[in-house]
């Protein structure tokens, strides 16, 4: 019997190279090992993919970095109109997405590379249309996702077509996996970037994230649900809603902190929240009361890394033999934007890695 690719980590990155993995051998075997999975790691902050906001939300690049990056997102686009369509119960569904910033950016208004050249339907939104202290405003074809409902299709999928192994197991090294399970093929898809020798990758980062979970009043629900609209405020906050389909509710956020690690909910973070989205988005409040209906808080750790993400494929001489190890990991805040591109090169690079070690 054939060593099988052994995927460790299992949020948006690890299930969508499992995927694309079964799309392209359907007999490959798949070995997914991760201390949570989507039901288990549903209100965990250190499974970061099921706090997602999960919609599709372009930028321009700030650097050569980010350009290179974003072009994992050219795949995922695609990827996710086509499942929209045929998969509904995937939760992806297409809708109008919406940039507002409130102070002047030049990267945004002279439309910097990496903004306009994936999505469909790109309009700059006259500023006669703009709401009061919008210096700019876009709007294109988007798409949004509910990460669980997302997640959990696709393992449904690939426990039914693949006979894939599902290991709940935390592992602190990945010299542990490659003794696990001898001559595998090893997808390091850890996000923190999690190294053969225990270690973890220097360059990782964690951006925690604060969000609200939250219910709109009955009358604007239609109103919530058929758009996403993101707001860059001029001291440097965001404020955005992000519908779940399948009736998720609707993310409203958000925060971001480097180097945080506060895993429980503050309460002046959630006050904040609240603040910035009442003249920003006021339906969402029910109007009696003014008060907002949240179902839940949540907290995350986007795995961010310096340098960009990384993904490529690494073989070492441990001294009593190679390991083959493919690595993909360090998408902060994008990970479900660029998931399908990562992993079209990830699934690549582990069947031929999986094919060399037959020889």
């Amino acid at each position: 019997m054939p060593a099988p690719i052994v995927i460790v980590g299992a949020g948006i990155i690890g299930i969508s190279t499992a995927y694309k993995i079964a799309e392209i051998n359907p007999y490959a075997r798949i070995v997914i090992v991760s201390k949570d999975f989507p039901d288990t790691g549903l209100l965990s902050p250190y499974y970061t993919s099921s706090k997602a906001g999960a919609h599709f939300r372009p930028f321009p690049s700030k650097s050569e970095t980010e350009f290179r990056d974003s072009k994992y997102t050219h795949a995922t686009y695609q990827k996710f109109k086509q499942l929209a369509i045929e998969h509904p119960e995937s939760s992806i569904k297409l809708m109008t997405g919406v940039d507002y910033l409130e102070f002047e950016n030049p990267l945004y208004s002279s439309l910097g590379k990496g903004y306009t050249e994936v999505v469909e339907d790109f309009q700059i939104i006259p500023k006669s249309e703009l709401p009061q202290n919008v210096k700019f405003g876009a709007k294109y074809k988007s798409f949004c996702v509910n990460p669980h409902a997302y997640m959990t299709f696709m393992l449904d999928s690939l426990k039914l077509r693949q006979k894939i192994t599902l290991v709940r197991k935390e592992v602190y090294s990945l010299r542990q996996v490659s003794v696990l399970y001898p001559d595998s093929t090893i997808v390091n898809c850890t996000g923190n970037g999690l190294l053969y020798d225990g270690s973890h990758d220097s360059a990782c980062y964690s951006i925690r994230g604060q969000t609200l979970l939250v219910r709109p009043p009955l009358d604007y629900l239609d109103e919530f649900e058929s758009k996403t609209i993101t707001v860059q405020m001029a001291n440097g906050e965001w404020c955005f809603f992000i519908p779940r389909p399948l009736n998720g509710g609707i993310i409203l956020g958000g925060t971001k902190n480097q180097y945080c690690y506060q895993d429980t909910p503050v309460a002046e973070e959630t006050e904040h929240l609240i603040q910035n989205a009442k003249s920003r988005f006021p339906h969402l409040f029910d109007r009696k009361t003014g008060e907002l209906d949240i179902l839940r808080i949540n907290v995350g750790f986007r795995p961010a890394r310096n340098g960009g993400v990384r993904l490529e494929k690494e073989d070492l001489d441990t001294g009593t033999g190679k390991v083959s190890i493919v690595h993909c990991y360090g998408f902060g805040g994008s990970g479900v934007e660029m998931s399908w591109g990562a992993a079209e090169k990830t699934a690549e690079l582990a069947l031929s890695s999986s094919r060399e070690a037959k020889l």
